[in-house]
């Protein structure tokens, strides 16, 4: 239960921030799944949460039970999604853009007691029940009586196990609790009563999955798209007069491509705020986004799936800097570690402890040794603090290389090319070198028209960054190629880089 506004949380099922919502019976979904679309207050979700949980505890499943989801953006996720906790069982979405044999690991791995899919993904071969949304067994499920209560839960109790995307190994389940989750909810939910809000990312996703509970919880309002694709992001904002927008860089430089071809047939002006979020951000993207949505405060967001909520606004009350993440939440504990000595400084990987830091990783213990350190969560992320608290991304520890001794982050490189007029997006990406060990490369999308050569591209990192950093080669590209996460693929970059040097492909 919850007491005292959005504020103090004892144990509370994720199913329940439902009945949080103000007005359950005003539209808070509009699926554009449906053609056409289709209308839903938060009263016919929690129904429908309440019928799938009692048709789940029917089929005999245990408190505790993997209820896993394969399928894309359609209003009956939210059913599953909500619905597994509702019932005292754990909610395991799936990636559907990873190949089968990563999916049936995943299946495996999580023990699944039961698989939803959509129509398209029927058809995965999988050694688990399974029932597929719109199908007989379906609507013999969702006619079931709803469930009186919400099965009651301990914090600590798993509510979600949701899987990495396993770009460095095999996924890892990332193990959610109620109180995680919730927190986080009910610590943002405040600030969003009677948002429209555009969710296009895959719901697989944690931002996306995250962005609709706290709308739901506060009163806001969802409009869904079935997939994401520029022409639907922005025909869906002058339709519905969405006034809050999120999405990775690579999506927000997409849309502002499509908008330069209909630059007339889109109101973009209900746009309040604008989060960007998932991949590291650059400030001519920032600029971008703000002349793309010249009203609205532009953002740059952060989270992890291991943890949500690390940054707030200034306590003071300061301007918040382009491309700042924030200041520390007053709810959350920040530190920068040094990853070599240990020592804390204003440089470092950040460490993150809260309430909302996950309780570790399924069946992995020596991962959770590793990532977990007495509650701190180890992020992986190197950060940057300055004098007045506000918080820089600068790297991935594991995205650092080596150049003839000196450390190279491929962020700060790309954010100095970025600069170049004529750069619309740079990626840097190492290849091995037999003599400096480790050489930057670059892939750029240059902006329509433009005429740029790789020798000026060079000289301009020579003149504007260390000579150790700039890249030796250059390749200049239409599209930038998106892993399964929707974030830059870099180890396919570097396979590319390595093939057009004619190295020997296997990255090492």
């Amino acid at each position: 239960m919850r007491t005292g506004g959005f504020g103090i949380i004892t144990a509370m099922n994720i199913a329940d921030l439902l009945n949080q919502n103000p007005k359950p019976d005003d539209v808070a979904l509009i699926d554009r799944s449906k053609r056409p679309a289709l209308e839903v207050s938060v009263a016919e979700i929690t129904n429908q949460v309440h019928v799938f949980a009692q048709a789940v505890i029917d089929l005999g499943l245990a408190p505790g039970s993997r209820i896993g989801l394969l399928a894309g953006n359609l209003g009956e996720y939210y059913t599953v999604m909500f619905g597994a906790p509702a019932a005292g069982m754990v909610f395991v979405p799936l990636n559907t853009r990873l190949p089968e044999s990563t999916l049936q690991y995943i299946i495996q791995d999580a023990d699944l007691k039961l698989l939803v899919t959509d129509k398209q993904h029927a058809g995965l071969n999988a050694d688990v029940s399974k029932v597929v949304i719109g199908s007989e067994r379906w609507a013999q499920m969702m006619s079931s009586k709803p469930a009186p209560n919400t099965a009651e839960v301990e914090p600590d109790d798993v509510a979600i196990q949701i899987y990495t995307s396993g770009s460095t190994g095999k996924p890892k389940g990332v193990l959610l609790s109620h109180q995680n989750v919730t927190f986080t909810v009910l610590e943002y939910g405040a600030a969003l009563p009677g948002e429209v809000m555009l969710v296009s990312a895959p719901l697989y996703h944690k931002n996306a999955s995250m962005a609709s509970k706290l709308a739901f919880a506060s009163g806001g309002k969802v409009v869904l798209l079935p997939q994401f694709s520029p022409g639907e992001y922005l025909d869906a904002i002058t339709e519905h007069q969405v006034t809050m927008c999120s999405g990775v860089p690579t999506m927000y430089a997409l849309v502002t491509a499509e908008l330069q071809k209909t630059p007339d047939q889109h109101d973009l002006s209900s746009v309040q705020r604008v989060l960007i979020g998932s991949a590291p951000l650059t400030e001519a993207l920032f600029d971008d986004v703000q002349a793309l949505f010249p009203e609205a405060l532009v953002t740059n967001g952060y989270g992890t799936t291991e943890a949500v909520l690390e940054f707030g606004p200034h306590p003071e009350g300061l301007p918040r800097p382009k491309i700042s993440l924030g200041c520390e939440h007053p709810s959350v504990e920040l530190k920068l570690v040094d990853p070599d000595t240990g020592t804390e400084s204003n440089h470092g990987e950040l460490w993150v402890k809260s309430k909302g830091v996950m309780l570790g990783y399924h069946g992995l213990p020596q991962a959770n040794e590793e990532r977990l350190t007495d509650g701190w969560y180890h992020t992986g992320d190197l950060m940057h603090r300055d004098e007045a608290g506000w918080y820089f991304f600068v790297g991935r520890v594991d995205d650092m290389f080596v150049c003839a001794g000196e450390n190279i982050y491929p962020d700060s490189v790309e954010q100095m090319l970025e600069r170049h007029p004529s750069v619309h997006q740079a990626v840097v990406v190492p290849v091995r070198d037999e003599l400096k060990g480790q050489l930057p490369t670059a892939f750029i999308r240059s902006e329509p028209s433009v005429q740029v050569d790789a020798d000026e591209i060079k000289e301009y990192a020579l003149k504007n960054g260390p000579a150790y950093a700039h890249p030796r080669h250059v390749w200049f590209v239409d599209e930038i190629p998106l892993a399964s996460t929707a974030k830059i693929d870099r180890t396919q970059l570097t396979r590319n880089a390595e093939k057009l040097l004619n190295l020997d492909t296997e990255v090492q």
